[in-house]
C-alpha cells in the first residue's frame, strides 16, 4: 500500500506542477502518466508479494493487485475532482465555450447547445468518468499481471 500511496503523491505533485508551470495536459493526454502509474504499482505490489511468499497463489495476486488499482482510483478520482472544483476552475468553462461556438457555427442555437454541455462538462462527470477508466484498466492489469508473475516469474525467482 506505501507504493501506491507514494505513487499517487508522484502522479499529484506532476500535475499539479505542470498546471502551475502553464503546460497543464489537455484532455486525455494525462492517462499515459495514470496507466503507466497503474502498470507500476500493480506489478511491484505482485512482486512484494512473491518475494515475500514464493508460493503465493494467483487469486491472492490478483487480488493485491486490484485492490492497490483501486484505491489508486479512488484517490485520483477524488483528486481530480477537488483540483478540477476548486484548483483550475476555468477549464470546464472554456471548454464549454469553445464547444458553444463550434455548436453555434453549425446552426444551433446557442441555448440549447450550452444546456448540453453544461451538463455534461463537470468535475464530478470528470471525476466519475476518469475513476471508473483507470477502475477498469486496474482491473485488467490485475489480471494480467497476475498471470504473468503466476506462470513466468514465479520460475525465475
Amino acid at each position: 500500500m506505501r507504493l501506491t500511496l507514494f505513487t499517487i503523491a508522484a502522479v499529484v505533485a506532476l500535475r499539479l506542477f505542470l498546471f502551475y508551470s502553464g503546460n497543464a495536459p489537455e484532455g486525455t493526454d494525462f492517462m499515459l502518466v495514470h496507466f503507466l502509474a497503474i502498470v507500476t504499482v500493480v506489478f511491484f505490489t505482485g512482486h512484494a508479494m512473491l518475494a515475500e511468499d514464493r508460493m503465493a497463489r494467483f487469486p491472492d495476486l490478483m487480488r493485491t493487485g486490484f485492490t492497490n488499482a483501486a484505491v489508486y482510483a479512488v484517490l485520483m478520482g477524488l483528486f481530480i475532482w477537488i483540483f478540477y472544483s476548486l484548483i483550475d476552475t476555468e477549464e470546464f468553462p472554456r471548454k464549454i465555450e469553445e464547444r458553444v461556438v463550434a455548436l453555434m457555427d453549425a446552426g444551433r442555437p446557442e441555448i440549447e447547445a450550452r444546456k448540453g454541455l453544461v451538463a455534461m462538462f463537470t468535475p464530478f462527470n470528470y471525476a466519475s468518468i476518469t475513476f471508473f477508466s483507470l477502475l477498469a484498466v486496474g482491473a485488467f492489469n490485475a489480471l494480467v499481471i497476475a498471470v504473468i508473475h503466476h506462470k513466468v516469474l514465479r520460475r525465475l525467482r
